[in-house]
């Protein structure tokens, strides 16, 4: 039997471009907020190290040992924005929170 999981993860790579080092987060829902983690290395592997790859090793790392700390960062990024949003009576959404540094890709479903 197909594990549906593994194709997704398999194609998920055959999406990525090369030359690139990349980490997907994808949200879990585990009711605490959780996360699954990825990354990805299509650079020459051959290639001596760039500083990417070690910023990317960096965010594990930090990742793995000091999340919350992250998590508060993030936070407290996009804070003044979720009060305002708040105080409108809406919801916080990234569509309506996030500035120019992410992207929101229409995939074919509504965000």
């Amino acid at each position: 039997m197909v594990d549906i999981n593994r194709l997704i993860d398999e194609t998920e790579k055959l999406s990525l471009l090369p030359d690139r080092l990349y980490l997907i987060l994808k949200p879990v829902d585990d009711g605490k907020g959780g996360l699954d983690m990825m990354a990805y290395d299509t650079t020459n592997p051959k290639e001596p190290i760039s500083p990417a790859f070690y910023v990317l090793k960096g965010i594990i790392e930090m990742m793995n040992t000091d999340l919350d700390r992250l998590v508060s960062l993030g936070q407290m990024a996009i804070m003044d924005k979720i009060v305002d949003i708040q105080n409108n009576g809406d919801t916080p959404t990234t569509e309506i929170v996030d500035d120019e540094s992410i992207e929101l890709v229409n995939i074919g479903k509504k965000h």
